[in-house]
């Protein structure tokens, strides 16, 4: 179907001339032109448009009144407004509404109005093929991250379901040996638990709620948190230490994944503290951001710098017994969360800074 454009102009002898200048530009074009706006209306009404000129001065109504129909009805197709010399509001107002450009009726107008049809075209057609291109490299993007997930969930599922099946192999031939199955046991058991976490991981990356709109305490966030971890903080005999102002802002988030985000923060600082030592947590209020800020601080050895820009990634860990997707959830949930999640250098331990929209 060919391109369509639709001229609204009420001066017949105008609206001639306009027709045979747009000839040359919109070649191939079916050109409709109209001198009401309820015959501009009609046409609408019928069809869809790719390009619209509309004079300001009509019998029955402005071009403003027709431009400010067309946005409103969802059309982003290019829109010139033609006006007078002395309309300098209107032109003004036109493109708070949503043109595109627009042509001061003067003297010469007429010649000056194709190249100005043929810049918003090209702006138009830039627009499309920018747009193109940007999916396509999300696609690139989404296969690579895909193929990257891909190929870690191979490789910590398969080593553990390596020693699964050895164990249910060998079970035959050596279920006499009491020391075989307790050894071989607890590894399968292990190893399938392993598995277990990691489908647990996948799941919270994949599941992150939209948004939230609910406003919260950051005590009571950081509350569920820390009953999270409680057992992990015991077995090391380590405190975490709240360092808060009395009063905090309320802050708009989703609960429970907002939590979900500090549970793996303090998990991270227990994996990595030495027994016995303190984990800190601080927060303020940036009043300038209009975020409150937290901290999530501990006495470990510290992130390399080599290794800090890779820490988000999915499966990157320096743990022995880690799987690496614990900080991808964290950055995950933040992203979708209107959170900023950042690691802070420090020379020792590690700092993560996690600023919270407001209420």
């Amino acid at each position: 179907m060919s391109k369509a454009a639709l001229v609204v102009e009420d001066n017949g002898s105008h609206a001639v001339l306009i027709s045979d200048e747009l000839a040359v530009v919109l070649a191939a074009w079916t050109l409709d032109v109209v001198g009401t706006m309820a015959e501009a209306r009609r046409r609408m009404a019928s069809r869809r448009y790719d390009l619209y000129v509309l004079d300001y001065w009509l019998p029955d109504g402005d071009g403003l009144e027709l431009l400010r129909e067309i946005r409103s009805s969802g059309m982003r197709a290019p829109t010139l407004v033609v006006t007078t010399a002395t309309s300098a509001k209107v032109a003004v107002e036109a493109m708070k509404l949503g043109a595109d450009d627009y042509i001061v009726k003067e003297e010469g107008y007429l010649a000056t109005l194709p190249y100005a049809i043929s810049e918003v075209l090209d702006r138009y057609r830039l627009a499309d093929e920018r747009r193109v291109l940007e999916d396509r490299l999300l696609r690139a993007e989404r296969a690579a991250t895909l193929g990257y997930l891909a190929s870690g969930l191979a490789h910590h599922i398969n080593n553990p379901l390596a020693t699964i099946r050895t164990f249910l192999q060998l079970v035959p031939t050596h279920f006499g040996d009491p020391e075989f199955r307790e050894r071989y046991l607890a590894m399968a058991v292990a190893d399938a638990e392993r598995i277990r976490n990691l489908v647990l991981d996948i799941i919270r990356a994949a599941t992150v709620p939209p948004e939230g709109r609910d406003t919260h305490r950051f005590d009571e966030i950081l509350g569920i948190a820390e009953e999270g971890v409680a057992d992990e903080l015991k077995a090391k005999g380590l405190v975490c230490r709240r360092r808060l102002p009395p009063v905090l802002p309320e802050i708009r988030v989703h609960r429970e994944a907002a939590a979900c985000l500090f549970q793996t923060l303090l998990q991270n600082a227990v994996r990595f503290s030495p027994e016995g030592a303190e984990i800190e947590v601080e927060a303020v209020h940036d009043a300038s951001a209009n975020r409150l800020v937290a901290t999530v601080r501990d006495r470990g050895p510290g992130v390399p710098p080599e290794h800090r820009a890779r820490i988000f990634e999915p499966f990157f860990t320096t743990a022995v017994h880690g799987l690496g997707m614990g900080l991808f959830v964290a950055a995950r949930i933040a992203d979708l969360q209107n959170i900023e999640l950042s690691l802070v250098p420090e020379a020792s331990g590690a700092t993560f800074r996690v600023a919270l929209p407001l209420a």
